[in-house]
């Protein structure tokens, strides 16, 4: 087996993501493995409006929407900015909150990391 990326969680993300029900977690380590290998999540999209390299793994479990925005190729490391349920019943756009929230995570993330 190859060398897996290190997965480093910001703010809650982790927490939150215990949260998901016992499938969606499943489905999220799956696609998170897959990304540690360098490959591209099966239901992914990229979210370039939040920073390079930011894309959002999209998981529907029970009829619901679960999101989790992460980021690779930042020193050599995938960092999961922002997890969450997607509860909008009208729409497929990622609520405006949730990518501000990644935003702002990324930003501190990047100037984090140019400090150390």
């Amino acid at each position: 087996m190859p060398d897996l990326n290190e997965i480093r969680w910001q703010g809650d993300s982790r927490r939150v993501t215990h949260g998901f029900p016992k499938g969606a977690r499943n489905a999220l380590g799956k696609e998170l493995t897959r990304i540690q290998m360098g490959l591209q999540p099966r239901n992914g999209k990229w979210l370039t409006g939040v920073g390079r390299s930011v894309q959002e793994i999209r998981i529907a479990y029970s009829k619901e929407a679960y999101r989790v925005i992460y980021v690779t190729k930042l020193a050599d490391c995938i960092y999961v900015l922002h997890a969450f349920h997607k509860k909008s019943k009208t729409g497929i756009e990622t609520p405006k909150e949730e990518i501000d929230l990644a935003k702002k995570r990324y930003k501190e993330l990047v100037q984090s990391l140019r400090r150390s």
